[in-house]
């Protein structure tokens, strides 16, 4: 008999890209809250800190997600010094928990962060911390031997999954990027999957501001058409989707 596949899914909830607008926030978290109920799943919120109140409005901390910390302001934490960093990963906890929110878990914006990072999560309160790896392909995970969850100094780490070719994210934007290949591309190893709300914006707002380039990348197959792909992955069988906190609880 086959195992089910148990990922974890994580949604990265900021200002839309390109802009200070929270239209992901208004009006694709309730239809996205509304799938995953559908489906049966569960996932982890990793919310940046000064939405918090926004994000209390569309998800109660009652609820089956978990919500975790994206930073207070979605700074690049590796152009900070340290104290820039403390105030990143202490001051969305902060802000997290006065809205009702348990916090075990950290993500680094764009998965950027210095070396001594873990450091200042552990010290902070947090459980675990998932920023390692990359956002784009990388040919340096594919021998990696560290991306399955594991402890080190007293910190649980969590890598990011790739694609079958063993160097892309496993992400929705590679789902998008990649189509029509992108979902026979999802890894039967795969552990960690995320996405954007913003991916997921019929409305381009903001983003007509950014570099050429980025447009585009980002504009493919986003929307409606993300939508599509994501509940497809989410409806996949032998699949299950499960918040960072239950599958860390599960397998450690």
């Amino acid at each position: 008999m086959k195992t089910e596949q148990r990922v974890m899914l994580g949604v990265d909830v900021e200002s839309d890209w390109g802009s200070g607008s929270r239209s992901g926030i208004e009006t694709v978290l309730p239809r996205l809250l509304a799938l995953f109920h559908e489906c049966a799943v569960r996932a982890t919120f990793f919310v940046v800190g000064e939405l918090a109140a926004a994000f209390r409005e569309q998800v109660d901390p009652g609820g089956p997600h978990e919500v975790g910390s994206h930073g207070l302001t979605h700074a690049l934490l590796d152009r900070l010094d340290w104290d820039g960093v403390m105030r990143e990963v202490v001051g969305s906890k902060e802000r997290l928990e006065s809205a009702g929110y348990e916090v075990r878990g950290f993500r680094a914006p764009f998965l950027r962060s210095p070396p001594w990072l873990a450091t200042i999560v552990r010290d902070a309160g947090y459980g675990y911390d998932a920023s390692e790896g990359s956002v784009y392909p990388d040919p340096r995970v594919f021998f990696s031997r560290s991306r399955r969850p594991r402890r080190q100094d007293g910190l649980l780490r969590l890598g990011v999954s790739t694609l079958r070719d063993r160097i892309t994210p496993a992400s929705l934007t590679y789902l998008r990027l990649y189509h029509p290949l992108g979902l026979r591309l999802f890894s039967p190893s795969a552990h960690f999957f995320s996405c954007h709300l913003h991916e997921l914006l019929e409305a381009r707002g903001g983003w007509q501001r950014l570099p050429s380039p980025l447009r585009r990348l980002h504009g493919r197959k986003s929307g409606q058409a993300a939508f599509r792909i994501l509940e497809t992955l989410l409806r996949r069988p032998g699949l299950r989707f499960v918040s960072c906190r239950e599958f860390l609880d599960e397998a450690l």
